[in-house]
């Protein structure tokens, strides 16, 4: 009976709330892990309404999964974080946040307070970021840059489209900066995507692209000179969400009345000629009793531009959105070489501002098999971008297949030996957490657990030594001959963020459900 209490007593040392956030943190990194690395598996996902989503990004994955959970909510923030800062690192923050509250577990059911376990695990984030400014290497070369490119897709896509997609983006910010120096190109490249055609007939466009129809089939497809007026409101005759009564009491002023309204439309149009205008693109709306006056004047139109264009084309051309054509001066018009119409396989019509004032701008024209796909790798590629965006900014690196990894986990377990007090145990727990990132990146291509462990070990990984995975042929390499190489930005954002996630919730003691409570009074 003693025993059994004692037994009891050891495992209370976790409270219900704990254990409860633990397991959540557990589940939500064992549903994720097998869709790490390049050869992890896709999900598919289907909301309440039917639709089916098949992913393998992390964000995405959570986003998906819809989590109630406290836990989930937080592992969503992390991965919203890992993506607005560095663009990459979703699936390995999910995971190192995961290892790291399952090893705390561990430690605390052995007695170890959570604040040691906090203080260790801060302890442990210094040394790893101390040690990755030691052993980072310098981006200098342009095959460098392909690498870098190169090593993020090809976690997300197979070797073809890899290959394929990290050549556009190279591409796309070559043509404007060569020197890869200046960190605003990559907010000069679009991304556009498209079903219904093959990947391998994606190919980077010089200028802003976006799908669209001219107001009328009349207007010339083939611009030069571009002089451009952007106007947010509609261009009509609006009661702007006021109503308005007008009494009529002869039936012949009816006639009067609307030709009023048609000709103060045409004297807004006839002032676009004024300042010289010859493009108009509006966000909204555009009476259709317009469109064979803009035609005659030779006016290029296109009306419900998306907001996420215009920020392109105001970007490319120096144009300024004005919100109605009252507003309109010759400084809002921006200026571009050409306008031109091309059609896509689908029929589809896209229009293409080429060599805008401004700066230049470039357009990666992405086609996949199925709508649904490419609605989820623009997502992806806009990622990429933001990645290159920080890179460019700190442009560093470390060799990848989990070379930082291998070296920081091994020189942890000799830093901890050094302490004698029970962050010792901590310091461990760190590393352990650690190595079982490359260690799940391996298993998942299908490596053997215990034949890589002992492997490993034999190894003895050092800044020097360049060991890492090889995931192709499943054994260790000498990792600086292959192609891999990650951002130091993305590792210390992915190392502290998942660090003090983590420690956020080790922090919770209990959990009080406020809403529940005001209900039942």
């Amino acid at each position: 009976m003693n025993q059994r209490n004692l037994r009891d007593n050891h495992v209370s040392k976790l409270n219900t709330s704990q254990q409860n956030l633990f397991e959540a943190a557990k589940l939500i990194g064992q549903m994720i892990i097998k869709s790490f690395g390049p050869f992890g598996l896709e999900k598919l996902t289907i909301n309440n309404y039917g639709d089916f989503f098949i992913i393998r990004d992390g964000k995405t994955i959570i986003e998906k999964s819809n989590f109630e959970h406290p836990v989930g909510k937080i592992m969503l923030d992390l991965t919203e974080t890992m993506t607005k800062n560095v663009g990459d690192g979703t699936i390995s923050a999910i995971l190192l946040t995961s290892f790291l509250l399952d090893n705390a577990r561990l430690n605390i059911e052995k007695g170890i307070h959570q604040n040691i376990i906090i203080d260790g695990y801060n302890t442990a984030l210094k040394f790893s970021l101390d040690l990755l400014d030691h052993i980072k290497l310098p981006i200098v070369t342009n095959n460098d840059w392909k690498k870098l490119i190169y090593s993020s897709l090809r976690s997300k896509f197979n070797e073809n489209e890899s290959s394929k997609l990290s050549q556009l983006t190279f591409d796309s910010i070559y043509s404007i900066d060569p020197t890869f120096t200046n960190s605003t190109t990559p907010d000069y490249v679009n991304i556009v995507c498209n079903g219904g055609d093959s990947l391998d007939n994606s190919k980077l466009i010089d200028g802003v692209v976006f799908d669209a129809d001219p107001l009328s089939s009349t207007m010339t497809s083939d611009l030069k000179s571009a002089k451009i007026a952007i106007i947010h409101s509609p261009i009509s005759i609006s009661n702007n969400g006021i109503k308005k009564e007008i009494n009529i009491d002869d039936p012949l002023m009816l006639p009067k009345f609307r030709d009023s309204e048609k000709e103060l439309l045409l004297k807004n149009v006839d002032y676009l000629v004024q300042i010289g205008a010859n493009v108009l693109f509006s966000h909204k709306t555009i009476d259709d009793l317009l469109t064979s006056r803009l035609s005659e004047l030779g006016i290029f139109t296109v009306k419900r531009v998306p907001l996420k264009y215009i920020e392109m084309i105001e970007k490319s051309t120096g144009a300024t959105m004005t919100n109605n054509l009252a507003e309109l001066a010759d400084n809002n018009l921006g200026y571009c070489s050409n306008i031109s119409t091309l059609k896509s396989m689908d029929e589809k019509n896209w229009i293409v501002l080429k060599d805008g004032v401004k700066h230049m701008s470039n357009t990666i024209f992405v086609r996949t098999q199925t709508q649904r796909h490419s609605d989820l790798l623009e997502d992806l590629l806009k990622r990429t971008l933001i990645l290159l965006q920080q890179s460019i900014r700190y442009p560093y690196f470390v060799f990848g297949g989990g070379w930082y990894e291998f070296i920081l986990a091994q020189k942890l377990r000799t830093y901890s030996q050094n302490i004698d007090n029970l962050q010792q145990l901590v310091l461990k727990s760190y590393s352990d957490s650690i190595e079982l990132i490359p260690i799940s990146l391996a298993i998942n291509s299908g490596f053997s657990n215990i034949d890589l462990l002992v492997d490993l070990r034999k190894s003895n990984p050092s800044p020097t030594k360049y060991i890492g995975l090889d995931l192709n042929n499943r054994l260790l390499c000498n990792i600086k001959n292959k192609s891999i190489i990650e951002p130091v930005s993305v590792k210390k954002q992915l190392l502290t963020s998942a660090t003090e996630t983590a420690i956020s919730i080790l922090r919770i003691h209990d959990i009080h459900n406020i809403t529940s409570k005001q209900e039942t009074k």
